[in-house]
């Protein structure tokens, strides 16, 4: 009797000193509404020892410009306290001609990361990535044949999602990732309710383990919960979201961008980078610019003495311990600061799902092929610094790139992972 209330004394303990607590702020729609999504998440993580505390904003069809424009939702991400702010864009609005999608979505994507990034220094954005309508955007057939299909519509919020996690420098909740995945390996589970948009009960709790994998970075198929879902259903919810999510963290940006330690540069000159600390509260600073130097300054600024591609880091010590930020930049070796306008950074590279093509003069793309010599697809999209290439839709191996400069064409290897 002694052993056992022992043994169950241990467990207990163990269970408590194991527990992970983290508060979230839910900013979207009925897609997160729907099932009452982070009350699932609350519910799987209690099964696995741990705690979500949470706070919601999800009227019906809102957008993130009306959530930008909405005082309650700038106050609430304002109280500082957030160890994450998911932002849910309307469901058909990251589908639209890009044009629309830099003009409606991308700018509001910014501000409210940036509100998240300024008033919680120990906080980070998650996008939420939601799905295509069950037969694609019916409403907008005519005149976006694109988005007449699930696939297509799928395809093209997969990739505004990934971009504006990117150049946020934000995570990604992959749950249209996760749907797709289950409506071709399982098409016989319902993901939809019954207007085709929304989730059903099953949609959520897949749209639950993604969330509660991102957030708590723990195998789903540990967590116990399986609210009103069949074993089968859960064993399949579970394993899919492991297989896509757990197992592929770095897809969806999380060692990259789930650090405190923030930086950014720029270029005074053609060889010269200045470095500047964004991470609020930390006290230590070490910089490692890649090419085997190091400072402790703040804000360093470093000179290179041959071109090429670096791969610089910063490790600081807030938020109650150590973390570093890494990027990836490339220096020209210019005689002369007229002539460094043609520099041109493409990172990240290696990749797994985008390439940022930073430059300020007049680029233009040639051509994207395989090792083989063979030309590939590609979407090249303009943003604000440069330009970006989707590559999730290529398989694994290295890529050559050629564009021009000035009339000056130029060759890049890109590796995809």
């Amino acid at each position: 009797m002694k052993k056992t209330l022992l043994l169950l004394l241990l467990t207990s303990l163990a269970f408590v000193f194991g527990q992970t607590t983290k508060k979230v702020f839910f900013v979207g729609n009925s897609y997160t509404y729907y099932n009452d999504l982070p009350v699932l998440i609350a519910s799987i993580a209690t099964s696995t020892g741990d705690v979500l505390t949470h706070q919601s904003h999800t009227p019906g069809g809102s957008t993130l410009q009306d959530h930008v424009n909405n005082q309650n939702v700038l106050s609430t991400i304002g109280l500082g306290n957030w160890d994450y702010v998911v932002l849910q864009e309307q469901s058909q609005l990251p589908s639209f001609p890009l044009t629309q999608v830099q003009t409606d979505v991308f700018p509001f994507a910014q501000q409210l990361s940036t509100l998240v990034n300024t008033q919680n220094p120990c906080g980070n954005v998650i996008f939420y990535m939601t799905w295509g309508r069950k037969f694609g955007d019916q409403s907008n057939c005519a005149s976006l044949p694109y988005i007449c299909t699930y696939e297509g519509m799928d395809d093209k919020l997969y990739d505004r999602y990934m971009q504006m996690a990117t150049d946020n420098e934000s995570l990604v909740s992959p749950v249209g990732k996760v749907w797709r995945t289950i409506r071709t390996q399982y098409p016989s589970l319902e993901l939809y309710s019954s207007d085709e948009s929304h989730p059903s009960y099953l949609g959520s709790m897949a749209a639950a383990y993604t969330f509660y994998t991102i957030i708590f970075k723990k195998d789903p198929t540990l967590a116990t919960f399986s609210g009103n879902l069949s074993t089968s259903e859960a064993s399949i919810l579970k394993n899919t979201v492991k297989n896509v999510v757990f197992d592929h963290m770095d897809t969806w940006l999380v060692p990259a961008n789930d650090v405190h330690s923030q930086f950014s540069y720029t270029y005074p000159s053609s060889q010269n980078v200045q470095f500047t600390n964004q991470t609020q509260n930390a006290t230590s600073f070490l910089w490692s610019f890649g090419d085997g130097t190091t400072s402790i300054l703040e804000n360093p600024q470093h000179s290179y003495t041959t071109p090429g591609n670096y791969t610089v880091s910063l490790t600081t010590n807030a938020c109650g311990g150590n973390s570093t930020k890494t990027k990836y930049l490339t220096v020209n070796n210019l005689s002369t600061l007229e002539n460094s306008k043609n520099i041109v950074q493409i990172y990240p590279n290696p990749t797994h799902n985008f390439i940022n093509i930073i430059t300020n003069s007049e680029f233009s793309l040639v051509s994207l092929k395989d090792a083989s010599g063979r030309i590939v697809n590609y979407n090249l999209r303009k943003t604000e610094s440069g330009y970006s290439i989707s590559l999730q839709h290529l398989p694994s191996g290295v890529y050559l790139l050629q564009y021009k400069i000035d009339e000056k064409e130029y060759t890049k290897k890109i590796i995809k992972k």
